[in-house]
C-alpha cells in the first residue's frame, strides 16, 4: 500500500498504440504496417498504466496519461479514461511519422515538460513492435531524472519524496532508492494489466483526449523521420538449413535410434558448430582517432568476449582501435586477448546514471567511431542514456553487424524473428546493442601483451542510491554450454525433475521458450529465442517445444537439434536434425536411461 501524502502524487503514463501482434507486417520501406490493421494498447504499457492509476488514486494525487500517435491512437486513450486516468494527452500530427525511438522521447519529452511538473512518470519494460527497452532511459535522460526498470516492486520510502524499488534483472534482481522526480520502466508482473471492454472505453467522450500539435511545444524538432537518427532499409528473410530426420515407430526404438544419429554426427562430444576464429591483429597503420567503443558490463565476461571481438573485426576494416569502458576494473592482458587496443576505466560510479555522464564526456572528448553495447537491461539503460544525451542514432537489440562504406550496419529481427530489417544510423557516433550470444566469441592468439589503461573519475549524483543485487550464478554458463536442454509450454512445472535428469546426464543447462518465462515457470534469463538470447550449444534437446521461429532462431547455431513432441505436425520437426515423436515424459526417461547405460554423463 501507498501512504497518503499532504500532496498527492502527480503521475505521468506514456503509453504506445501498437498493432495486433498476429497482424504485424511490414511496407515496402521497412516500417512496420500500421494502416488497416487492428491496434491495441501495448501490453506493457497497460501495467504502467495500471501501477499509476492505483498510486494516484491511493496518494489523492492526479494520473495524466501521455502518447504520441497518429489520431486513431485517441481511441486507446479513451480506454486508458475508462480504467480511471484522470486526463489522456495525445501528441499527433503527420509531421511525428517514422518517429524512432529518441525523435519519439524528445517530442514526449516536449510534451511532458509543457503538461508538467510530474513526480513520477511510468513507461512500460518495453514494446511489442520493437522490444528495446529505450524509449523510457532516454526520456529519463532528455528531462534530467533518475531511471530505474524493470520495476517489480516499488514502495515509498518513509515521507520523503523517494521510492523503494526491486527491479527485475536479466538473470536476477537489484534493489534501489530513487529520487523523485523519476522515470520508472515497470516489469510485466509488477501489477495486473488495465484492460477495459470496449463497450465501457466507447461510452468516453472523444473530446476528453486533449489533441497537441508540434506547434504547441517549446521545442521547434525536426520530427519524425527528420528528427530520427536511425534509419530502416532492406528486410531479409530468416531460413534455417537444417535436414531433418522424423523418427517414427514405437518410443524405445526411437530412442536408440536417435542416439546412433547422436553419435553419427559427433551431437554428444566435439565441437561447436560456430567456427573458432581468432581476434584480427590491429591494422598496422591503426589510427587512434577513429575508435570503435565497446562498452562493458561488469560480471560479464562472456558478453566481453563478443562485443571486443566483433569491435576488433570492425576497427581492422576501419583503421582504427578499440577502447573498452567499464565500470568494473579489467586485467589489461585479459582486455587486449580479447580484442581491447586501450582500456577506460570509470571510477567511482555505481549507479547507471553517473556511468553516463562518465562516458558521455569521454565520447565527446574521444569521437569515437562507434559504441556497441550489450542488449542486456543494464547496456540498454546506458547506451539510451547516452544516445540521447549525444543526440547519437541507437541501433537496438541487433544480432549482427557489418561495415559498409565507412559506416556501421545492423541487421536487427523483426515480426517476431522471420525477418531481419538493416539498421543504420547517420550521426557522427553511431551505437549499437547486441542481443548476448549473437556474435561467436574470439581471442587474439598473441604473446602477452597488455591495453594501455586510462582511469576516469566520477563524483555520483546521488539521485540513486544502489541497493542489494542478486545474479544466478548459471547465467553466463548457458552461453558457454556445450549442451542445452529446451522446456517448452508442453511441459507443466510438476515434470521439471524429469526433464532435470536428461540434462543432469548430458551436463546441461536448462533453457526455456518465452511461454515458459513469461508463466514465471522459469527465470527470464533462461529464455532463448530473438526476444530471449542466442546461444550455440553442440546439442539442444527441444522438449514440448512447439518450434515457433522466434524460439528456434535462437537456437540457429547449435550444431544439433533434437526434438521431442507429441504432435507429428509440430513446426519443430521442420526445423530440427532429429526429431522424436511421442509423450515427452516417455521419452525423456528413456534417453536419460539410455545415456545412464551407455556412461554418458
Amino acid at each position: 500500500m501507498i501512504a497518503a501524502r499532504p500532496r498527492g502524487l502527480r503521475v505521468a503514463v506514456a503509453v504506445k498504440q501498437v498493432p495486433l501482434v498476429e497482424s504485424l507486417g511490414l511496407m515496402a520501406d521497412g516500417r512496420l504496417r500500421r494502416h488497416g490493421v487492428p491496434l491495441e494498447m501495448n501490453p506493457y504499457c497497460r501495467r504502467a498504466l495500471a501501477q499509476g492509476v492505483e498510486l494516484a488514486r491511493e496518494t489523492g494525487g492526479r494520473c495524466t496519461v501521455v502518447s504520441l500517435g497518429p489520431p486513431t491512437a485517441a481511441d486507446m486513450l479513451r480506454e486508458a479514461l475508462a480504467w480511471g486516468a484522470d486526463a489522456a494527452i495525445l501528441l499527433t500530427d503527420p509531421v511525428f511519422a517514422g518517429s524512432d525511438t529518441l525523435a519519439t522521447a524528445r517530442a514526449l519529452a516536449a510534451l511532458l515538460r509543457r503538461e508538467g511538473p510530474f513526480d513520477l512518470l511510468l513507461v512500460g519494460r518495453n514494446s511489442v513492435d520493437a522490444d528495446t527497452g529505450q524509449v523510457g532511459p532516454a526520456l529519463a535522460a532528455l528531462l534530467e531524472l533518475p531511471f530505474a526498470g524493470a520495476v517489480r516492486e516499488l514502495e515509498w520510502d518513509g515521507p520523503g519524496d523517494r521510492v523503494r524499488v526491486r527491479c527485475e534483472r536479466d538473470d536476477g534482481w537489484g534493489d534501489a532508492v530513487v529520487g523523485l522526480p523519476a522515470v520508472l520502466a515497470v516489469a510485466e508482473r509488477l501489477c495486473p494489466p488495465a484492460k477495459v471492454a470496449p463497450e465501457r472505453w466507447r461510452a468516453v467522450p472523444p473530446e476528453r483526449v486533449r489533441r497537441v500539435g508540434p506547434d504547441q511545444l517549446d521545442d521547434t524538432g525536426p520530427w519524425g523521420q527528420a528528427g530520427s537518427p536511425t534509419a530502416v532499409g532492406a528486410v531479409r528473410e530468416v531460413a534455417i538449413a537444417r535436414r531433418p530426420v522424423r523418427l517414427e515407430g514405437p518410443l524405445p526404438q526411437q530412442v536408440r535410434r536417435a542416439l546412433d544419429l547422436l553419435g553419427a554426427v559427433d551431437g554428444l562430444g566435439g565441437r561447436s558448430r560456430r567456427p573458432s576464429r581468432a581476434v584480427p591483429h590491429p591494422h598496422p597503420r591503426a589510427d587512434r582517432r577513429r575508435a570503435v567503443a565497446v562498452l562493458l558490463e561488469p560480471g560479464r565476461s562472456h558478453l566481453a568476449a563478443e562485443l571486443l571481438g566483433r569491435a576488433a573485426v570492425l576497427a581492422r576494416g576501419l583503421g582504427g582501435q578499440v577502447v573498452g569502458v567499464t565500470p568494473a576494473m579489467m586485467g589489461s592482458q585479459e582486455a587486449w586477448a580479447l580484442g581491447a587496443d586501450e582500456l577506460v576505466w570509470i571510477v567511482g560510479a555505481a549507479a547507471a546514471e553517473d556511468i553516463v555522464a562518465a562516458l558521455e564526456d569521454w565520447v565527446r572528448g574521444r569521437a569515437p567511431w562507434a559504441i556497441l553495447g550489450p542488449a542486456t537491461s543494464w547496456g540498454r539503460e546506458v547506451l539510451a542514456r547516452a544516445a540521447a544525451r549525444l543526440g547519437a542514432g541507437l541501433i537496438g537489440d541487433a544480432v549482427d553487424v557489418h561495415l559498409e562504406d565507412g559506416r556501421l550496419v545492423g541487421w536487427k529481427p523483426a515480426l517476431g524473428g522471420g525477418l531481419l530489417a538493416r539498421i543504420t544510423a547517420s550521426s557522427a557516433v553511431q551505437a549499437v546493442t547486441l542481443r548476448p550470444g549473437a556474435l561467436p566469441p574470439l581471442r587474439r592468439r598473441l604473446g602477452a601483451r597488455s591495453a594501455a589503461v586510462t582511469r576516469l573519475a566520477v563524483r555520483p549524483g546521488g539521485r540513486i542510491e544502489i541497493g542489494p543485487s542478486w545474479r544466478d550464478d548459471h547465467s553466463e554458463a548457458l552461453g558457454r554450454a556445450r549442451s542445452v536442454v529446451g522446456v517448452g509450454a508442453g511441459v507443466a512445472p510438476d515434470g521439471y525433475p524429469v526433464v532435470r535428469r536428461l540434462a543432469q546426464r548430458l551436463g546441461a543447462e536448462l533453457a526455456a521458450t518465452r511461454k515458459v518465462t513469461d508463466q514465471g515457470w522459469m527465470p527470464r534469463f533462461r529464455q532463448v529465442g530473438i526476444t530471449g538470447r542466442f546461444i550455440a550449444p553442440q546439442l539442444y534437446v527441444a522438449v514440448g517445444v512447439r518450434g515457433k521461429l522466434n524460439h528456434m532462431l535462437g537456437v540457429g547455431q547449435a550444431r544439433t537439434i533434437l526434438a521431442i513432441n507429441r504432435d507429428p505436425d509440430a513446426p519443430v520437426f521442420g526445423r530440427c536434425d532429429i526429431g522424436i515423436v511421442g509423450d515427452w515424459r516417455e521419452a525423456v526417461t528413456l534417453l536419460a536411461g539410455a545415456l545412464a547405460a551407455r556412461g554418458s554423463g
